[in-house]
């Protein structure tokens, strides 16, 4: 039995509905460690759940589907970062350059002509040979900054 997510019918929606509540809940944000706990014990047993037909995805569908619990809990103590969740993209700017190893083990990209870092889902690859600005891309898309206790000065700034 589920908790947190009993209202989710696809792993895109689990995966959605993670990310908000691990935003929410997560210590470094002032949550409380037990509730997060309970979260990612939940999500955890997702993966077990004949329902989501978990064992259907591709490999690589599996690993993005548990990756990102753990790479919002290892960017959200990252100081001195405005994280940007623009769609099911991760975006990262401000003073990345302290932390250009660990970003790039974590799966994120340089995007070097918007000077910002990014991590996506392999299914949601660019085949569009026409960059576009990161302003069209929220634009199209809504842009939502994750504040944390780590990033606060960058986003008075």
């Amino acid at each position: 039995m589920t908790t947190y997510f009993k209202n989710c019918q696809t792993l895109e929606e689990v995966k959605k509905l993670y990310k908000e509540l691990a935003l929410k809940h997560h210590p470094d944000r002032g949550g409380e460690t037990k509730v997060m706990q309970e979260i990612n014990a939940e999500y955890e047993s997702i993966k077990k759940n004949p329902f989501f037909k978990f064992e259907e995805q591709t490999q690589e569908q599996q690993d993005e589907f548990f990756k990102y619990p753990d790479i919002m809990s290892q960017i959200i103590v990252l100081e001195g970062i405005l994280i940007e969740l623009i769609g099911d993209w991760i975006w990262i700017s401000g003073n990345t350059y302290p932390h250009r190893k660990k970003l790039g083990e974590l799966g994120f990209y340089f995007a070097h002509k918007k000077v910002m870092w990014y991590f996506r889902p392999p299914e949601y690859k660019s085949t569009n040979h026409k960059p576009k600005s990161i302003e069209e891309i929220r634009a199209k898309y809504g842009s939502e900054q994750i504040k944390t206790k780590y990033n606060e000065k960058v986003i008075a700034s």
